[in-house]
């Protein structure tokens, strides 16, 4: 796999969007690997605001969990790895990254000053999280994940609905979330179960968000799109081309 889509780049291979600068008219969009290697893009983007943005996840999962929670060997060396983190630095950044593990590098953002508070537009319930900056909501409707994968038929009308103008104002009240002119708009790939979730016959809502991002993070998680898929041929390459008349569609 190229440097580029490895470590956050453009990614203008699979997405070729005119978004890799900033500038008027343009989003700028970054694609990375694993969920968590977004933190690297959220960090840069952070750097160049005066404070930092609100935090909006799509994500199959909820990411609640506490930074460096298995890394550390222990809850004082766990509040002393949080302690080292500064934004401000790749290094700092890159280190972080190679003891982080998955779902928790939203903690991280939160605790390291990257980000503000996050909300969580996930699929399933969580237990709790690491940080009360961080707020989850979820459908309740959505079946169990075997319940899911066993009768795809009977639940792909319910994941093709994730980004439709009703689905999306529904969670968005829930978190008493409103989008802020720079915020950070984040997806994982694996929030998307079919190719017909990136087609909404409303897309108002899931428009005026991209409008408003300052930054797009895409995950592309490809071992979670595949055990999680309810259609065969749907793959991270496959969402990422569909995902682009969206973004287009907020260009002047």
């Amino acid at each position: 796999m190229d440097s580029a889509r490895k470590r956050a780049g453009c990614g203008n291979d699979v997405l070729p969007l005119p978004a890799c600068r900033p500038g008027e008219g343009e989003i700028l969009i970054r694609i990375v690997d694993e969920h968590h290697e977004a933190l690297a893009e959220w960090s840069r983007y952070r750097r160049t605001l005066p404070s930092p943005p609100s935090l909006l996840t799509f994500d199959h999962h909820t990411d609640t969990l506490p930074a460096f929670g298995r890394a550390a060997k222990s809850e004082p060396e766990r509040r002393e790895l949080v302690a080292a983190f500064d934004f401000r630095r790749d290094d700092s950044v890159t280190e972080a990254l190679s003891r982080l593990r998955h779902d928790e590098h939203i903690d991280l953002a939160l605790r390291g000053g990257v980000v503000s508070r996050a909300v969580i537009v996930a699929h399933a319930d969580h237990p709790g999280c690491a940080n009360d900056r961080i707020r989850v909501v979820c459908d309740r409707s959505w079946p169990d994940l075997q319940l899911l994968l066993n009768d795809p038929v009977r639940f792909a009308p319910l994941a093709r609905r994730v980004f439709e103008d009703d689905f999306l104002a529904a969670r968005l009240a829930e978190a008493e979330f409103a989008p802020e002119e720079g915020f950070i708009f984040d997806l994982d790939l694996d929030y998307l179960l079919t190719a017909e979730a990136l087609g909404p016959d409303r897309k108002t809502v899931l428009r005026h968000l991209l409008a408003r991002a300052g930054l797009v993070t895409i995950s592309r998680e490809a071992d979670w799109v595949r055990l999680l898929k309810l259609e065969p041929l749907l793959t991270p390459d496959s969402l990422l081309a569909a995902f682009r008349p969206f973004a287009e569609a907020t260009i002047p």
